[in-house]
């Protein structure tokens, strides 16, 4: 056996290949409910769009609750407590979802189901830098990978299993899946040797004041989440609603784009870094072709809604363009590093995880009341929206996507340096 892979490593790298496997099922959740099967869960729960849009909503702000939650719980009780604790909570969401029969109580399963997930990110990448140290950059490239994974397994090929099992069985099948592989986590760390709990760190959330009270700081969050936001409520909440009921496009259809979408943020993310590199580490430049982007993809959103255009593949490559610059957190986090002294660091990336699902809760949370100022029309059970609606909708979050782009001029140059300033 090599000095590298020694007994206690193979232990860890085992409970870190069992964590990134709950990892991957929590972006299934994440991107499927209730964006991949909107229709199902409209006709199951028997509510308005705006009723389903709000399974995602109270995800996605337990979600980036849990972020600067974990930064805290990390520094107290270690990543594999965290791990363990996280896993748990998404494991009670996740078979309560499945057993859910009212709207209220999948409402109830998706707040443990953003709780639990929300914890499981930073736990890994923290889990991954204690084993690995030094050498953590390509295992942190592969549990993200596997993670993104299961955002693609989230719409075409989830809607294709749902197809012979059914909603339910399926998601009952996932959480059965996930508890097979807590209970590998927990049997690790029963037999494992776990990071001594720190019980005199205090928990205050006053420690992120310093990170806000960055001006440079205020502005990337500003363009960063609401770069991500605008790509990902339409990955996760209404895109393939959307396409189904303005353009006609057949579900799985739409599945299949939406998982092309999500196989190209994550391959954009790596692709930034790569390019990055070859640049001289500029980063400023990513930031502005995003901005750019980002704004003319929904000036041709409402241009093309405004013309009633109802072509799905127009819409459609509309949708794979903006999803070429939504992951870019492999510029924004080196250029937090190289903007922020050494003590804040780890602050103002763990904030920079909360402001990109809050940016998608509160996103989320417009569309779903812009929603309710539109009659639907009924069709098999299922609400219908209008060309009135969805222009409503693009328009709003063209207005977002004008503040992306101009923050997106504000990002400083580093060039891979620390240019530390007050």
């Amino acid at each position: 056996m090599s000095r590298f892979l020694t007994p206690l490593r193979i232990h860890f790298i085992t409970l870190l290949a069992s964590g990134t496997v709950l990892y991957f099922f929590a972006n299934i959740q994440r991107v499927a409910v209730p964006g991949a099967v909107f229709d199902r869960l409209q006709q199951l729960y028997n509510c308005d769009a705006s009723g389903v849009a709000a399974l995602g909503m109270i995800f996605m702000y337990a979600y980036a609750v849990m972020q600067p939650l974990t930064g805290l719980l990390l520094d107290r009780f270690g990543s594999a407590r965290v791990l363990l604790g996280g896993g748990l909570l998404f494991l009670i969401g996740e078979f309560l979802f499945a057993g859910a029969s009212t709207l209220a109580a999948a409402y109830i399963a998706q707040l443990f189901n953003g709780l639990g997930a929300g914890a499981l990110y930073l736990a890994l990448v923290r889990e991954n830098m204690r084993i690995f140290k030094e050498r953590y950059n390509m295992t942190l490239a592969a549990i993200i990978l596997i993670g993104y994974a299961g955002s693609i397994a989230a719409n075409a090929p989830l809607l294709l299993l749902m197809e012979r099992l059914g909603l339910r069985r399926v998601f009952l099948l996932s959480a059965f899946i996930m508890l097979f592989f807590w209970l590998c986590c927990l049997l690790l760390i029963m037999t494992g040797t776990l990071q001594a709990e720190r019980k005199n760190h205090r928990f205050s959330f006053r420690e992120f004041q310093p990170v806000l009270e960055r001006e440079h700081n205020r502005k990337l969050y500003l363009f960063s989440a609401l770069n991500f936001g605008l790509y990902y409520v339409l990955q996760t909440v209404i895109g393939k609603k959307f396409l189904l009921d303005f353009c006609g496009v057949s579900d799985l259809a739409g599945g299949w784009i939406f998982s092309a979408t999500g196989a190209i943020a994550a391959s954009g993310g790596f692709l930034f870094a790569f390019l990055s590199t070859l640049a001289g580490n500029r980063r400023r430049i990513f930031c502005r072709i995003a901005g750019t982007s980002s704004l003319t993809v929904f000036m041709l959103f409402l241009s093309a809604l405004g013309l009633g255009v109802r072509n799905g593949t127009f819409y459609a490559v509309l949708f794979l363009v903006l999803s070429a610059t939504a992951s870019l957190s492999t510029i924004v986090i080196p250029l937090l590093r190289e903007t922020n002294p050494e003590n804040l660091v780890g602050r103002s990336i763990s904030f920079l995880n909360f402001s990109f699902y809050l940016a998608v809760a509160m996103l989320g949370n417009l569309v779903s009341l812009l929603l309710k100022c539109f009659t639907p029309v009924g069709r098999n059970g299922i609400a219908v929206y209008g060309q009135g609606a969805w222009f409503t909708i693009f328009a709003v979050l063209f207005c977002a996507s004008f503040t992306v782009f101009y923050f997106s001029y504000q990002m400083r140059e580093t060039y891979g340096k620390r240019t530390v300033e007050d």
